[in-house]
């Protein structure tokens, strides 16, 4: 198995799982893969108790934030090998290098996945490995493994391996060239029942007790983005998050996905914002200058099924000299059939803000620079402005 050590990345933003048209996903990144690093020492204690219904439950719950890791398909190949299930590991396996898994060392050394190498199989998923690392495919099998050797890893050690694995960094929005290169959306407005522009939406969902928040951008070309990280022609073209194709007809609309299924519902317009499919649309204005967005924020969530729970809890504080800190806490509880564990990780972080428009890029102290989408989220009603601040996926609230 691979690891994923603890390292202090950024727990950051409210966390909630799950994908596609019906989920309650929030988007940030380093969110989710704190909550990955929560999981991660629980899992291979699992492994090591042999408890492998509950390592596979919380595989599972790490594929599920970030479902786009190859580590993750990976290690749940090995936990299947090790339960004896070789249908599922190569099932495994195949997604592993399909999204890009490289390192056939591991997959020819490592002891978790000695009950599955002598299949005739297993060579097509080393020959893909090779290719995605560059190198010129081989069918070559490695040696067996010596009689007796544990195929208990800690997390992420290979056999001969000295050094410790270096997980997969923690993803982060794309980088701009420069912070006069941002493009910033279309305005958002309500052209009778059709909304064009940047819009939040917030919907409730009884099953989890969550609050989906999410950002949708209805563009002019008549096409629909959740969570997009640029408005410009390339960045939206580059989107690899849910998006569609919206049509407005009196008060219907209707989204057709691009994972080919459709969403139709009444639309109820007002001003600046509508109701639709359960959830409230509110139109996005910028801030429009940066002292706007000094201060100390918090946001959090806690989300339970019938899996485990999240609960997190996280702070970010933007000074007036351009500098700004933030940490946090996650705690991660898994339960299945056989058992329940629970552990957690807490982070911490600063460097320098800049503002522009539509986003607020952060360069923390070893060069790591995230560009999020920002806006105030307002109620008029109170003294202070913005009483809340939308960041890179979190809604936080100010202090």
């Amino acid at each position: 198995m691979k690891a994923h050590f603890l390292p202090v990345v950024l727990l950051f933003g409210a966390l909630l799982v799950g994908s596609g048209q019906s989920s309650y996903a929030q988007t940030d990144a380093d969110t989710k893969h704190q909550a990955v690093v929560a999981i991660y020492p629980l899992m291979l204690q699992a492994v090591q108790d042999r408890n492998l219904g509950n390592a596979r439950t919380l595989c599972m719950q790490a594929i599920g934030y970030e479902p786009r890791d190859p580590t993750h398909r990976y290690n749940l190949a090995c936990i299947e090998s090790l339960a004896g299930n070789a249908t599922a590991a190569f099932a495994a396996l195949n997604q592993a290098t399909a999204l890009g898994y490289a390192d056939a060392r591991s997959l020819q050394t490592d002891a978790d996945l000695a009950a599955v190498r002598p299949d005739a199989r297993f060579a097509g998923i080393v020959q893909a490995a090779t290719r995605n690392a560059g190198g010129a495919a081989t069918a070559a099998r490695p040696a067996a493994a010596p009689a007796g050797a544990s195929t208990i890893r800690p997390v992420g050690a290979r056999p001969a391996a000295a050094a410790a694995v270096k997980p997969p960094a923690s993803p982060a929005a794309p980088k701009s060239a420069a912070l006069g290169a941002a493009t910033p959306p279309v305005p958002a407005k309500m052209m009778g029942n059709k909304p064009v522009g940047l819009f939040f939406m917030t919907r409730y969902w009884i099953a989890t007790g969550s609050l989906e928040k999410r950002v949708w951008y209805f563009a002019p070309d008549g096409r629909v983005y959740w969570d997009p990280t640029g408005f410009s022609a390339a960045e939206l073209a580059a989107h690899r998050g849910t998006k569609g194709t919206y049509q407005v007809s009196g008060n219907q609309m209707t989204i057709k996905w691009s994972d080919g299924t459709t969403t139709k519902g009444e639309v109820e317009a007002q001003a600046r914002s509508f109701g639709w499919d359960m959830g409230l649309f509110s139109a996005v204005k910028p801030f429009t200058s940066a002292n706007q967005l000094v201060g100390s924020y918090e946001g959090g969530e806690s989300v339970s099924s019938g899996s485990g729970s999240i609960i997190t809890s996280n702070t970010i504080r933007l000074n007036a000299d351009g500098t700004f800190s933030r940490d946090g806490v996650a705690s991660v509880k898994s339960v299945s059939s056989e058992s329940t564990v629970s552990g957690g990780s807490q982070s911490k972080n600063a460097g320098r803000w800049q503002w522009q428009g539509y986003y607020l890029t952060l360069t923390d102290g070893t060069g790591k620079t995230t560009r999020g989408i920002t806006f105030p989220f307002d109620d008029e009603k109170t003294k202070v402005f913005p009483d809340r601040l939308y960041f890179n996926g979190t809604m936080f609230k100010r202090q």
